[in-house]
């Protein structure tokens, strides 16, 4: 970990990066690269820009990040100065990427895709924000002085500043900014190194969209040991047999994704013999993986990759364990796999219903991998987050997961979740959050949503709804899409006049399950 000592902030650690990889790939896109040292020019060159605008420690910008290589840049150049980046979804409904802005205050508006920009126009104007198109073209040029400027504004960057603020669903409707700090990432990035041995040589696959928490391990792991990352378009996605060629022309040797990306991938057979035979490393996280999926996953790999289960909540930097999976692992293939022994440098606490220590319980995080806490929302914050004032762990940050585990012999293993909280699709989901967008409907009154798991593998979103007039429920659900992203909306809408209480007066969700057994 002498890493983390000897670079107080991101900005120092990367510069070294820069120093040694120069000439080095750090971007690898189809028929084109990018060195090192182009990333540090473009670095370098809105960083001033950043300046210009007057930018300084403790600001944040919104960046609509389609992996064009300058967005990249830009997120380095941010964290030279001390400037918090948010990535956005430009694809996301307006009314909620609105909600994003409103809570992150950001000072510009920053997007790589001109197909995006009357999105892009309509949001900066609401936020009365300056948008600025990432061009190459319309770039300052950085001089020596202004290199000796940044690097000054760079020395000022504490470990505890904000690096960026990552955005996840929030059962009020209102999605939570989890502010991350320089120290958290830097303590991620040396657990990664050494973890996964990155060196070099290494190309990650960068699959995850930059606005979803999985981006940070290729992100950080990835550029800041010095390997390349290969950005993969969300275009690509959707085309099983387009992608898994491109990687494997890619030549990438890190896997980082979702469990359901890969069993659907096993599922339709784009993952044959011979395919990705560069891989040496496929970590997936976010929600389980079926060890009766993960199996045939396992069969295909043993011999040539490890497989990596990992585990971690958006607030305490994305992977708090990992599992490195084994024969041993599959001898009984019900549920889901151990989520392993926590990394080095996390504490923890597994308190039961009465906020007493068990073996069996909702899982606490502890240390300096706890994020900050909700930007700019301190009373979420103070029920999540909470500074310990017992003798033994005085004064140490805890995070409140809501995810209950247990353990034994030291190893961790999922039971399920305190709260109405899912995992879809890789994405952590407040059916709160969508219950509040269809109330907002002008024909429904009441709506309650519940998860359906129809198989070990695969589960599905079902929105229950009153209506006191007669509608259309694939119209409803066309009506949602202008309010949440595509994941969040349900398979399946059922139109009732009123929705079952239970004796408390609230919603009876038990009854809602019951009825989809039928």
């Amino acid at each position: 970990m002498c890493t983390t000592l000897h670079h107080y902030n991101l900005a120092h650690l990367f510069d070294e990066v820069l120093a040694t990889h120069a000439a080095r790939p750090a971007l690898r896109y189809a028929g084109d690269e990018h060195t090192y040292s182009q990333l540090g020019g473009w670095t370098d060159s809105l960083a001033q820009l950043l300046m210009d605008k007057g930018l300084k420690r403790g600001d944040v910008i919104a960046i609509g990040h389609d992996k064009h290589a300058l967005s990249y840049a830009l997120m380095l150049a941010a964290l030279r100065l001390g400037v918090a980046y948010a990535n956005i979804d430009m694809a996301s409904p307006i009314a909620r990427t609105s909600r994003i802005l409103q809570v992150s205050a950001p000072k510009l508006l920053f997007y790589d895709n001109p197909v995006y920009q009357s999105t892009m126009n309509e949001l900066a104007t609401a936020q009365g924000c300056e948008l600025l198109l990432l061009d190459p073209t319309l770039l300052p040029k950085a001089s020596a002085v202004d290199r000796v400027r940044q690097r000054r504004c760079s020395s000022l960057v504490d470990g505890s500043t904000i690096a960026y603020i990552m955005f996840t669903s929030g059962s009020t409707g209102v999605p939570k900014g989890v502010a991350v700090t320089h120290q958290n990432v830097l303590h991620f990035i040396a657990w990664g190194r050494e973890r996964f041995g990155i060196t070099e040589r290494d190309n990650f696959a960068n699959l995850s969209p930059m606005y979803f928490d999985n981006s940070v391990f290729d992100f950080y792991v990835g550029l800041f040991c010095g390997a390349s990352l290969s950005p993969i378009h969300r275009s690509l996605l959707a085309k099983p047999y387009e992608l898994v060629p491109y990687i494997s022309a890619q030549a990438c040797t890190i896997w980082f994704s979702v469990p359901s990306a890969l069993m659907y991938l096993m599922a339709v057979k784009a993952i044959g013999p011979g395919t990705l035979s560069h891989l040496r490393a496929i970590v997936f996280g976010g929600e389980g993986y079926p060890k009766v999926e993960l199996k045939k996953l396992y069969d295909r790999f043993s011999g040539q990759a490890t497989l990596v289960n990992v585990y971690g909540p958006t607030e305490c930097t994305c992977i708090c364990s990992a599992h490195t999976l084994n024969a041993d692992d599959f001898t009984d293939l019900e549920g889901l796999p151990t989520l392993g022994y926590l990394n080095p440098n996390f504490d923890h606490r597994i308190l039961d219903e009465d906020n007493r220590d068990a073996l069996e319980g909702e899982l606490c995080l502890i240390g300096p991998n706890v994020a900050a806490g909700y930007f700019n929302d301190m009373e979420r914050t103070a029920t999540s987050f909470h500074t310990i004032t017992d003798i033994d762990r005085f004064m140490k940050r805890m995070y409140r997961t809501g995810d209950l585990v247990k353990e034994v012999d030291g190893r961790l293993h999922f039971v399920g979740r305190k709260d109405n909280q899912i995992k879809h699709m890789g994405y952590r989901i407040e059916l709160e959050e969508i219950e509040n967008a269809l109330v907002r409907l002008s024909q429904v009154n009441q709506a309650a949503v519940v998860y359906e798991r129809s198989q070990a593998a695969y589960g599905k979103l079902v929105a229950f709804v009153a209506c006191t007039t007669e509608v259309d429920d694939r119209a409803l659900l066309q009506e949602l899409r202008q309010l949440v992203p595509d994941y969040m909306v349900p398979a399946k809408l059922i139109v009732m006049s009123n929705l079952p209480k239970n004796a408390n007066g609230k919603v009876d969700r038990q009854h809602l399950h019951a009825l989809l057994d039928r």
